[in-house]
């Protein structure tokens, strides 16, 4: 045998991205539950996560990025986007098809309008707050 076989390979890397992060030291303490509820209401009314609140009370400057709780209409402009991107999906399949030459079913045409609809009144209830 020669010594090149004889020679272990050393081993691979993984290329997680936690490799490629620095530790970051913690800081950690105990509160009682009145405190907390105090942490928890001026971070939410700031908007922020309660850590990145601390990390904001603490310094001028921090290295983190901050966590920014999404607003309410925030979150439900992505339910009417997310909602509208189903209904979309499924009409451009319908019109591919019609472009293609091929005939559309109409129980295909009844689930369409019936999501367009439903759509609809899903978005109407949701921006005036009926849901």
């Amino acid at each position: 045998m020669s010594q090149k076989s004889k020679a272990k390979k050393p081993p691979r890397k993984s290329r997680s991205g936690s490799e490629q992060r620095k530790l970051q030291p913690r800081i950690t303490f105990r509160v009682d539950e009145p405190l907390r509820a105090k942490a928890k209401r001026d971070a939410a009314a700031t908007g922020f996560t309660v850590g990145s609140y601390m990390r904001m009370l603490l310094g001028d400057e921090c290295s983190m990025r901050p966590q920014r709780r999404p607003l309410p209409s925030e979150i439900l402009l992505s339910q009417l986007k997310a909602e509208a991107g189903h209904v979309d999906g499924n009409l451009a399949q319908l019109l591919r098809k019609v472009n293609c030459g091929d005939l559309v079913p109409s129980d295909r045409l009844d689930d369409a309008c019936e999501a367009v609809g439903s759509f609809y009144r899903k978005a109407t209830a949701l921006l005036f707050g009926e849901l």
